[in-house]
């Protein structure tokens, strides 16, 4: 494309120049992307056992492993901080076309990003996690809604806490809402949503505070249940799951569907 020779687009993460039918990540670095174990959503994994301490989980999903030495750190940095919201609607995607195997999403009502503070949000641009929810939704055809739940302002950044101090931190910061000034829902609202199954994504699952906490809000309306889906988790939370289950064995490196 002419596009294409005037303002040449560029691999999130490696930096070479994508070919015209490429997207953001080039074929060769999606084929050596560190696919987790969790990346086929199966029931029962240890991701989902692990969330069904604090939460009554449906299934659970990590597309990736994220460690600050895997080559797609680069391309989470760039999706959270460097203006391309392109990377999560396309990996979105792909997730998606990883999970159809295991009826992943068979009886998913809603998704629902982890919103960010509106503040946050202004200053971005857009919400990553919002950006991987609109590529499952094109993959799959399920709605996403982005008011449900709202998050009040940060009090402490989450980036540098420990996982003990991540989980107090997040307490509290989601509430049920419509609007930018986070009103409750109204009781017609509430009804309507009564017995859904919805569908939390998150960008990375570090020590599962965040998830859990978007999770037990939702849990606020009659009859729900979750599910959660997260375009990577980190190496050191799959370290600590599998010490506290030794009789699981990592799964067998798969092979990803490329889409467009």
């Amino acid at each position: 494309m002419l596009l294409d020779f005037i303002a040449p687009r560029h691999c999130a993460v490696c930096g070479m120049r994508l070919q015209t039918a490429e997207k953001t990540v080039c074929v060769s670095c999606l084929l050596d992307l560190n696919v987790s174990e969790y990346c086929g959503g199966e029931s029962g994994n240890s991701l989902e056992r692990t969330l069904w301490q604090q939460l009554p989980i449906r299934r659970a999903a990590a597309f990736m492993t994220y460690d600050h030495d895997d080559a797609q750190h680069e391309m989470v940095l760039h999706l959270k901080y460097h203006n391309q919201p392109r990377i999560g609607y396309h990996i979105g995607k792909l997730m998606s076309h990883q999970l159809t195997e295991s009826h992943f999403f068979d009886g998913v009502d809603m998704i629902v990003p982890v919103p960010i503070p509106y503040a946050r949000k202004a200053q971005r641009g857009y919400n990553q996690s919002e950006q991987l929810a609109l590529g499952v939704s094109k993959a799959t055809g399920i709605p996403v809604n982005t008011h449900i739940i709202k998050r009040r302002p940060y009090r402490t950044s989450q980036t540098r806490l420990t996982a003990a101090s991540r989980q107090q931190n997040i307490k509290g910061s989601f509430v049920l809402g419509t609007a930018r000034r986070l009103p409750l829902l109204k009781s017609r609202d509430l009804r309507a949503l009564r017995g859904k199954h919805f569908l939390i994504v998150d960008d990375v699952i570090t020590t599962t505070a965040t998830v859990q906490e978007c999770g037990r809000t939702l849990c606020q309306i009659p009859g729900v249940s979750v599910s959660v889906l997260s375009m990577a988790v980190s190496r050191n939370l799959i370290n600590n799951i599998r010490r506290a289950n030794p009789q699981d064995k990592e799964s067998v490196r798969r092979t990803l569907p490329l889409c467009n």
